[in-house]
């Protein structure tokens, strides 16, 4: 093999490597049997599941999706040019630690943990699993506001959804005709009632 072959081979690996370093590993989470944070990727709920769960904007306001990944989802929430706060749904799977705040939570909102953080920044906890946050913009929102909006997120949506693969594993077994077993009872035999043997016949004289 020449030298120019091998400098030629020796390059074009040299370039693979380095396509593989800058364009596909940023992208790894979602490439089949990827991971989010050591999670696999099955078992996080996607942020496109998250989208149809957030508050419908008030007359005069608007709701902009600026991030959408695997485990997230955030939106900002307009009125005209002003951006009045931002809204966001995590699956905390892939950051367990961001449940912590929640624990000693002295208030709830429809039966879930709050905590409030800082003077803008209000956060709920769904089904022990799904962080709901609202942190105002501009002049800001006040508590009770900010828990408003949270309040008018499908909490009860957000609760029952499970990642694609508890999913896929419902949806089999509640699948139409799948069979289900049945025990037969197995028929018990009737013991006959014992007939007289026939008499013996006498011999002739």
């Amino acid at each position: 093999m020449s030298r120019l072959l091998r400098w030629g081979i020796g390059v074009t690996l040299l370039a693979s490597l380095l396509f593989a370093a800058f364009f596909l590993l940023p992208f790894r989470t979602w490439l089949p049997g990827g991971t989010v944070a050591d999670v696999a990727t099955s078992e996080v709920v996607n942020g496109s599941a998250f989208n149809r769960l957030f508050p419908a904007p008030e007359p005069g306001e608007q709701l902009v999706f600026t991030q959408e990944k695997r485990g997230f989802s955030e939106a900002r929430l307009k009125q005209g040019d002003a951006i009045k706060a931002l809204l966001a749904i995590s699956d905390t799977t892939t950051a367990p630690a961001a449940r912590s705040k929640f624990e000693g939570s002295a208030q709830q909102l429809k039966g879930w943990p709050l905590v409030e953080q800082g003077e803008q920044a209000s956060a709920l906890l769904v089904a022990q699993r799904f962080q709901v946050k609202v942190i105002g913009q501009g002049d800001g929102l006040d508590p009770t506001q900010r828990q408003e909006l949270i309040a008018a997120f499908d909490l009860d949506g957000l609760a029952a959804l499970r990642p694609a693969r508890d999913a896929r594993s419902t949806r089999a077994a509640l699948a139409p005709g799948r069979l289900q077993p049945v025990a037969i009872p197995v028929p018990v035999a009737k013991k006959e009632a014992a007939q007289p043997s026939p008499a013996t016949p006498e011999p002739a004289a």
